[in-house]
């Protein structure tokens, strides 16, 4: 199949790829510039800092263990800059460190992948976190709100009483899943759907992890996510709200 055909509908990156095997680095690479996408790359963490501060990729290609500064740490610091707190990131971990890939999660990475990989599946997560964070429904409203919790589909904003939040893009679109179904249960599988896309093998406590982080970030509004257990999640209007 010829590469034009894999490229129909797919947005044209620049992708910062982290690893310290250069092997890895030139095969993912090769992979991703075939796609249409421009790659730029670091062998560290220190580097990888550096470059998505200074060229502000689109998306971040990150392993986990790296010497000096691993993935987490890295993802961290990514998370606390403006310049890169919303870039998507994928974290490339082991397959049998389960604890790196939830690390990873809580660390605001949207997506994880289990070395070895397939590169077919490497190319597919990038190119659905890509869509997810250019694609717009035509049937969203450009904004949405819940009690004093506001979302701009537009801008790719969500605020809290008037203060805009730092969300991944994964967070944003759970958030977003959710204040669209307000008092509506939405099961795993649903928010795994409209937040991560179909087809796309992740584990239930993913969105768990995810929705633990959202509950941090509108703080002092957490309940608003409530928990239905044995089904999924619930977004309800502030119980103050509820009261008035």
């Amino acid at each position: 199949m010829s590469t034009a055909s894999h490229n129909m509908g797919i947005t044209k990156s620049t992708i910062l790829v982290v690893d310290d095997e250069p092997d890895i680095v030139e095969l993912i690479s090769y992979n991703l510039e075939q796609q249409g996408h421009c790659v730029i790359s670091a062998s560290n963490g220190a580097d990888a800092l550096e470059l998505a501060k200074s060229r502000q990729p689109d998306l971040i290609v990150l392993d986990v263990m790296m010497p000096q500064i691993t993935g987490i740490e890295v993802a961290k610091r990514l998370r606390s800059q403006t310049e890169t707190s919303s870039v998507p990131i994928i974290m490339l971990t082991a397959r049998s460190e389960e604890v790196d890939e939830l690390a990873g999660l809580r660390a605001g990475v949207d997506d994880y992948i289990t070395k070895p990989f397939s590169m077919q599946v490497l190319i597919a997560r990038i190119n659905a976190l890509s869509r997810r964070t250019t694609g717009k429904s035509t049937n969203q409203m450009a904004n949405i709100s819940l009690g004093p919790i506001a979302v701009d589909f537009n801008e790719h904003r969500a605020t809290v009483v008037g203060k805009e939040i730092q969300l991944t893009i994964t967070e944003f679109r759970v958030l977003c899943a959710l204040i669209s179904n307000s008092g509506k249960v939405l099961s795993r599988p649903s928010l795994i759907s409209n937040a991560i896309g179909p087809g796309v093998a992740v584990t239930e406590r993913t969105i768990d992890v995810h929705i633990t982080s959202l509950r941090k970030k509108i703080s002092p509004y957490s309940s608003m996510i409530a928990t239905v257990r044995g089904v999924g999640y619930r977004a309800d209007e502030p119980v103050d709200a509820q009261n008035a």
